[in-house]
């Protein structure tokens, strides 16, 4: 499969995305996505072609990984050049399931579940405002998302009180707003959804514990990004003193930076990000490594429906899954304009005997999706093609 041209897809509509086309000599065509900082990453996938992809084999994805990498490396690792990696790994893997028939999940080593077993984190506007209504009406979105079948929510009530002191203080009173949400969760749906707080690295260590000192009656899932990951000593400290699971890893850069995060204790659940971290391929080996350690990884997955499905297929695969994240604003509003052949979310039998909300495997071969016609065809949309 010998890669004749890289094109990259924008439309106006959506200008957060770059989306990738990695053709090759036979007509096969793999997908991949970069979500943020669209257009530096969509320069460096072209600057990258005609050293590292064009007239290469496609099937050579580990090779053609750390070819780029190790170029990458010597300018300073992260950024859009590792989403631009991120979004070329996945384009590869893509045209592997296309060229064996299968879904990339089965290249992985098959299936672990039937399922993927999910949670929804409270982004969202318009139609599914669940960002402005876990902070005004987080008792009653709760109840609606466990009526939908979700077991868990992801919520990020202190934030706003990080800003006017950069996260160096948190005044009791802030941190009695914080709680409130919390709290209208519990008073309403009991212990029938799990709450997991999202901090966003904004604070330092003596606020990020007052924090979890105050959350510990309500008997959250877990605390994630408490601080930021610059400051390792910093992570660990919070880890051994934090009463709940710690999540930690969004930010960081391959299997080379969650090895010290591992080895020194500084999470009990990783969660790395797919595009951040070098691609789907990355993904796989972090939760590998992880798994030696006895500890889960639940991927961060605020992206684009490429992003998604292919955390989807990394999620199905691998043993050590905790849960994986998605927004359900998204994957019912946002994605479907953009992709077909999204899988669905799916309601089967939980342990209560309730039923539990999940996504269904993706079924077609590579990523079983495929960016939409109505994306494509339109006049609006721009393209740029390295060959």
């Amino acid at each position: 499969m010998r890669i004749t041209k890289v094109e990259t897809i924008r439309h106006p509509a959506f200008p957060r995305f770059t989306w990738l086309h990695v053709h090759t000599a036979d007509g096969q065509v793999g997908l991949g996505e970069v979500g943020h900082f669209a257009t530096a990453a969509e320069a460096i996938m072209h600057d990258l072609a005609p050293r590292f992809l064009i007239g290469e084999d496609a099937t050579r994805i580990d090779h053609l990984w750390t070819r780029i990498h190790d170029h990458l490396a010597i300018f300073t690792m992260g950024g859009s050049e590792m989403r631009a990696l991120g979004a070329i790994d996945v384009a590869l893997w893509d045209l592997a399931g296309k060229r064996h028939g299968v879904p990339i999940y089965e290249l992985l080593g098959g299936a672990s579940r039937d399922t993927i077993p999910v949670y929804n984190t409270c982004i969202g506007s318009g139609p599914i405002p669940d960002n402005r209504r876990f902070l005004e009406d987080a008792g009653s979105l709760a109840a609606e998302l466990v009526d939908e079948g979700f077991s868990c929510m992801k919520i990020w009530p202190f934030d706003a009180f990080a800003a006017p002191s950069h996260g160096q203080l948190l005044s009791s009173s802030d941190l009695d707003a914080g709680l409130a949400p919390v709290r209208a969760i519990r008073d309403r749906v009991g212990d029938s959804i799990g709450i997991a707080i999202e901090l966003h690295g904004f604070w330092n260590l003596p606020c990020a514990l007052r924090i979890a000192d105050a959350l510990q009656p309500y008997r959250v899932q877990w605390i994630e990004e408490a601080l930021s990951p610059e400051s390792l000593g910093a992570q660990v400290a919070f880890a051994k003193a934090c009463h709940a699971p710690v999540v930690s890893g969004e930010r960081l850069v391959t299997r080379f930076a969650f090895r010290g995060l591992l080895e020194a204790g500084g999470a009990t659940i990783v969660n790395p990000d797919l595009t951040w971290t070098g691609g789907l391929g990355e993904l796989k080996r972090i939760a590998t490594m992880a798994e030696a350690f006895r500890i889960p990884v639940k991927p961060h997955n605020e992206g684009g429906p490429v992003h998604h499905v292919a955390a989807m297929h990394v999620a199905a695969n691998v043993p050590s899954l905790y849960l994986l994240e998605m927004i359900r604003h998204n994957t019912r509003h946002l994605f479907p304009q953009i992709v077909d052949e999204l899988p669905p979310l799916v309601r089967v039998p939980g342990p209560d005997g309730r039923a539990e909300a999940r996504l269904a495997l993706p079924s077609g071969p590579g990523l079983g999706i495929s960016l939409s016609r109505r994306i494509l065809d339109d006049p609006l949309a721009t393209r740029k093609l390295t060959d």
